[in-house]
């Protein structure tokens, strides 16, 4: 959008006219970053020395996302160099903001949320990744979990019409990109509720599948979809993330034995593992029902990788709670897990309650499950030891300039020598590696052999 209105991408943010932060609220203090963050840009700008053509010598700041869709115009209020603020469901109004702001507007804002807003749609040819490329199949959340501003932020659940998705998958294959990932704030909600994108009927039910006349107005689940996406796409690779573990369902599981195409992982948050801490949180499920959901995806017939997420420190978690997280995530052994300290979001219920867990306490929970994830996670990346797994080698390490780094299909990070038969043949291509080494997070192997 921005290269149709004469924008030029620079790496260099001493040149740039604009600058645009995305931003996200999972985290806490996320506003106050975007600020340290403007402040850090404005120093190197100065030290660079003056920049003619623009105010002040800065370029104009514009803040996006879900700090964006939050804050509003109380960013405006806490920093004079912000000139744009652009919710969630702004980003194709992005021409008509800076146009604005040519006009002669002194600051320009659009948080709007809607129920029948509209996906951006992109070319293939758009996007800046190399090898891996990124769909949105669904956008915002109609859980309402209580410790959570996604609902706020991102507005109310939206399917993407199966069609559109389907067919922009098959353009990333037929241009050469070797893994997609179908993206969501729950992707297994696709279909379920609220109206689509492209619904000429407004029809209250889930997205369609057939949108262009086959099987026209078939109701399609997130089952279905990634079945067509792995038939249809032609892409060697296909992941989801993430989802929902109230809509996780054994269909999903059977499509992904199906279809060769669709990688062995899942990433599926339990977020605590005491039922009395889940109903406080409204997950909207019992610890017994997302075992069944783990149960059915450790008989799938082939081997399934489960990352997950958790919160220590919930309002109320007694000692007991906590201890059925930890038997929880004992029992589930996670290839996997992101661990976080609870700490209140603006309006969500959760923020009202009194938040009865001492800071050091949560600390010593958070240490305690962290260090239970590591002894089963090393335990899980040794069993891949002399296995030989495939990888698509996505570029250079960040720790040592002499190895390769990429994933593997169960989404683990995989490092090996570019001195290798291959050697910089091998980026962007899918391999063969042989596991030799395990690390905390990562593995480490030598290529056994030309591409698969």
């Amino acid at each position: 959008m921005l290269s149709d209105i004469g924008y030029s991408q620079t790496s260099e943010v001493s040149e740039a006219d604009l600058v645009l932060l995305n931003t996200c609220m999972v985290r806490e203090k996320a506003a106050r970053k975007v600020f340290a963050r403007i402040n850090e840009i404005k120093n190197e700008i100065r030290r660079g020395g003056s920049r003619a053509g623009t105010d002040n010598g800065l370029p104009v700041f514009g803040v996006m996302g879900c700090v964006a869709q939050a804050e509003a115009d109380r960013l405006f209020e806490r920093s004079r160099d912000i000139k744009m603020v652009m919710g969630t469901q702004a980003i194709s109004r992005l021409p008509a903001l800076l146009e604005q702001l040519e006009n002669g507007f002194n600051r320009v804002i659009d948080v709007r949320l809607s129920k029948e807003a509209g996906f951006l749609e992109l070319e293939a040819s758009s996007r800046q990744t190399k090898h891996i490329a990124y769909i949105t199949i669904t956008e915002g959340c109609n859980k309402f979990c209580s410790f959570c501003i996604v609902p706020f932020t991102r507005g109310r659940e939206r399917s993407r019409p199966a069609d559109r998705i389907v067919a922009e998958a098959r353009a990333l294959g037929e241009q050469g990109f070797r893994e997609i990932h179908l993206l969501g704030q729950n992707v297994n909600s696709y279909g379920l509720s609220g109206r689509y994108h492209g619904n000429p009927s407004g029809a209250p039910s889930g997205a369609k599948d057939g949108e262009d006349g086959a099987e026209a107005g078939k109701e399609i689940t997130f089952a279905r979809l990634l079945d067509r996406v792995a038939a249809e796409s032609g892409v060697p690779r296909i992941k989801y993330t993430t989802s929902y573990p109230r809509d996780f369902d054994e269909e999903i599981v059977r499509v992904m034995d199906a279809r060769e195409n669709l990688c062995e992982w899942i990433h599926l948050p339990a977020q605590a593992g005491s039922d009395r801490v889940l109903r406080a949180m409204r997950r909207g499920y019992t610890r017994r029902e997302y075992m069944e959901k783990i149960d059915a995806i450790k008989g799938a017939r082939r081997e399934l990788s489960i990352t997950g997420d958790m919160i220590v420190g919930f309002p109320g978690e007694t000692d007991d709670d906590f201890n059925e997280t930890m038997s929880l995530v004992a029992e589930v052994e996670y290839d996997g897990l992101y661990i976080f300290k609870y700490s209140p979001r603006p309006m969500t219920p959760a923020a009202a309650y009194p938040d009865s867990v001492p800071e050091e306490v949560k600390t010593e929970r958070f240490l305690r499950l962290q260090e239970l994830q590591d002894r089963i996670q090393r335990r899980r990346y040794e069993r891949y030891l002399g296995r030989t797994v495939e990888v698509l080698v996505e570029g250079t390490s960040s720790r040592s300039s002499s190895d390769y780094t990429g994933h593997t299909r169960c989404n683990k990070v995989l490092n090996f020598p570019i001195a290798s038969p291959m050697g910089s043949d091998a980026l962007g291509k899918l391999v063969k590696v042989k596991i030799t080494g395990v690390k905390s997070h990562s593995l480490y192997g030598e290529m056994a052999g030309d591409r698969i």
